[in-house]
């Protein structure tokens, strides 16, 4: 009777279904959880009227939303303007598609209810070239918004993620050659084969991915496509009301997309330490689970922690740290995996270019706070301070 039920297609609609609803519940209570992280963090309370908790304050978020006056700019062109978030947000929900949450229900016996719902041989691919396309999402909201401050932002949108999807592309090459195989759930199966995570392997593309992972979703400190001090809101500023949600979702999600693929790259993915964990059933989902909460944690405590960075010095970082550091990496774990070397070769390497790197940093801090207060301002060339002279009266 339920035989249908076995139907690759049919199972892979119904799995789909639920990562959706899995994906916008997450999205629902991350937006609750961080904010009372960073209440906690600086020392206030946070939402904690709406139930038990809070625990109904995303209820309470959602209503306001769909009630709230969906305004339309005179001057937009409305057709683009109604379309841009959606884009986004399926770009967002399409990159979750191959993503491995756990491991075969029967071990060693792949089936169609196995928890994801796509493994194909280039599936880290498909993560970065569609994750590519939600710039299209952003850059088109602010063209079709007919303001200034929006289409700036949406400039600033897509000049980051050119300036740093090229550096988090080539941070991830490195997890390939160790593990011969772009499918995320071949990646796993390398880690748990070989006895390590690829992180003791790839510090250095470790932080060179989750730096320009957190730049690739327009999160603070590299958050100046929203920068409301500079730009009102954005690319945002003429949306309200659920469109404006849209964007919200999306930017959540892409940060559970880009915290899954820290954890299944670099961190084993449901296994854990090879201790055989997951031969259990339903325990990889919820190692995988806890993996992806940490990164999530971390993205919220930078947020809470860093101010945002001027818009040149982020280009700067892009362009003169991140990708020859990148490409550097690239450069070592092909001579190590070449000459058939040890993998801690490959990490002691990149754990000494990141020593080294942060002690020049500090080095250089160190002598610019030495210099006299105007060359210590170090402003763009475009930036020319005004003097006046105190009138006598």
């Amino acid at each position: 009777m339920l035989e249908f039920l076995n139907n690759q297609v049919v199972a892979n609609i119904i799995k789909g279904a639920i990562v959706i609803l899995a994906l916008l519940t997450a999205f629902a209570y991350m937006t609750l959880i961080e904010r009372r992280v960073v209440a906690k963090i600086q020392g206030r309370l946070g939402p904690n009227r709406a139930g038990p908790f809070g625990l109904f304050q995303p209820l309470a978020d959602a209503l306001k939303m769909i009630f709230k006056e969906q305004i339309i700019p005179s001057q937009a062109k409305k057709a683009i303007y109604l379309i841009a978030p959606v884009i986004s947000i399926i770009v967002a929900l399409s990159a979750f598609a191959v993503v491995p949450i756990g491991n075969n229900w029967v071990d060693g016996k792949p089936g169609v209810w196995d928890p994801w719902i796509g493994d194909i041989n280039v599936g880290l691919l498909w993560i970065l070239s569609i994750s590519s396309l939600s710039v299209y999402g952003i850059v088109l909201g602010g063209w079709s918004s007919g303001n200034r401050y929006s289409l700036l932002g949406s400039l600033r949108s897509a000049a980051q993620m050119v300036s740093y999807e090229t550096s988090l592309g080539l941070a991830l090459s490195g997890t390939l050659m160790w593990a011969g195989t772009l499918s995320l759930v071949g990646i796993v199966h390398a880690q748990l084969n070989q006895g390590i995570w690829f992180i003791f392997a790839q510090p250095l593309g470790f932080v060179l991915y989750f730096i320009a992972g957190i730049a690739e979703v327009n999160r603070a400190p590299f958050d100046l496509p929203e920068a409301e001090q500079e730009l009102t809101a954005g690319y945002l500023t003429e949306y309200s009301g659920l469109r404006w949600s849209l964007y919200q979702m999306s930017e959540y999600i892409n940060m559970i997309i880009v915290s899954s693929v820290a954890a299944t790259l670099f961190f084993g993915g449901w296994g854990f330490f090879g201790f055989g964990l997951e031969r259990i059933p339903v325990l990889p989902i919820l190692i995988f689970s806890v993996k992806v909460a940490v990164f999530l944690f971390l993205f919220i405590w930078i947020r809470a922690t860093l101010p945002r960075i001027r818009y040149d010095r982020l280009m700067r970082l892009g362009w003169t740290l991140l990708l020859p550091l990148a490409v550097l990496n690239v450069i070592i774990t092909a001579t190590v995996v070449a000459l058939g070397w040890p993998w801690w070769i490959n990490g002691l390497a990149g754990l000494a270019i990141i020593v080294a790197v942060l002690l020049y940093e500090r080095r250089q801090n160190i002598l610019v706070q030495r210099v006299i207060p105007e060359e210590k301002m170090a402003l763009p060339s475009s930036v020319r301070l005004a003097k006046f002279e105190k009138v006598r009266g």
